[in-house]
């Protein structure tokens, strides 16, 4: 089958994109033309154009069976862009699934989304679900906890306030958070499109470790050191300061919420081994020493 994957150039991105390769002829959308270089070398067919309307993206889907969108995500310039990137891109890609009659649309959520959400990221990805659950096509809906890996931003910020001194934890530093490992959430959204069955359902993918925030700056710090704590605004300066970038309070404010499947088990049941936590840092510990000595 041939599976396109929107929002390719990111983090889950490039990892669903090589999960989907092992059985697939891949297409993926990116923004920016350097972003197309590594999907390339994999063996992607890529295409850069920024998806703004519906044809643009129906003249890539003819022969798709399955459309991946990764488009979105809580860290946009502005809350018109927020909604834009996560809702708006979805009905795009409803409408232009339905003119290229692809079958399946697979998007992934985070726990939490609701139409009535007063969190604004929350909001946007529970008008996304809404709009795709009501689309009449085949779908899949994916709630990923906080994914970690080399280069996302969530996963970024926690590794930086760790190495702060003294460290810094978004929130009130005993949310309950359960991250999964790149690798799986891709893992999961390969095997949903390879699912024989017809799909129509919402399911959540979570780690297999809890932890608080807390416990986790001391894990990656390797000592007991009490952490400092923001939340909102201030946290947003703080990580601002801490990333070089800039950060604002919706994503700060989304980083210290408590991060817990709300949904049926994924792993469970498109049947994904889940990587226990310490061999998922292990292996994005391993990949970043390779890039500082390659």
């Amino acid at each position: 089958m041939t599976v396109l994957v929107t929002g390719a150039s990111g983090l889950v991105g490039r990892a669903t994109v090589r999960a989907l390769l092992e059985h697939d002829e891949v297409r993926a959308t990116v923004r920016r033309p350097a972003d197309a270089v590594y999907l390339r070398e994999l063996g992607a067919k890529v295409a850069v154009r920024d998806v703004e309307v519906p044809e643009d993206l129906a003249e890539i889907l003819p022969r798709c069976h399955t459309l991946v969108h990764l488009i979105g995500g809580v860290d946009q310039p502005d809350p018109d862009e927020l909604f834009r990137a996560n809702h708006a891109s979805v009905l795009f890609a409803i409408e232009a699934m339905k003119q290229a009659k692809t079958t399946r649309f697979v998007l992934l959520s985070v726990p939490g989304a609701d139409p009535e959400a007063t969190h604004p990221f929350l909001r946007a990805k529970g008008l996304a679900e809404e709009a795709v659950r009501g689309s009449g096509l085949e779908h899949a809906i994916v709630r990923a906890t906080h994914v970690y890996g080399l280069g996302g931003l969530w996963f970024t910020a926690v590794v930086e306030g760790a190495l702060a001194d003294p460290p810094f934890v978004v929130g009130p530093g005993d949310q309950e958070i359960a991250p999964a490992y790149v690798d799986d959430v891709a893992s999961v959204l390969a095997a949903i499109d390879d699912a024989p069955e017809e799909l129509a359902g919402t399911w959540a993918l979570e780690g297999p470790d809890v932890l608080t925030a807390d416990a986790l700056v001391r894990l990656l710090r390797g000592e007991t050191t009490s952490p400092s704590h923001a939340d909102g605004q201030a946290a947003a300066e703080a990580l601002t300061r801490l990333l070089g970038v800039p950060i604002d309070a919706v994503t700060s404010s989304f980083f210290a919420a408590p991060s817990r499947a709300d949904a049926p088990d994924a792993a469970e049941a498109f049947g994904i081994s889940r990587t226990p936590f310490i061999e998922g840092l292990r292996a994005t510990l391993d990949a970043a020493a390779q890039i500082d000595t390659g």
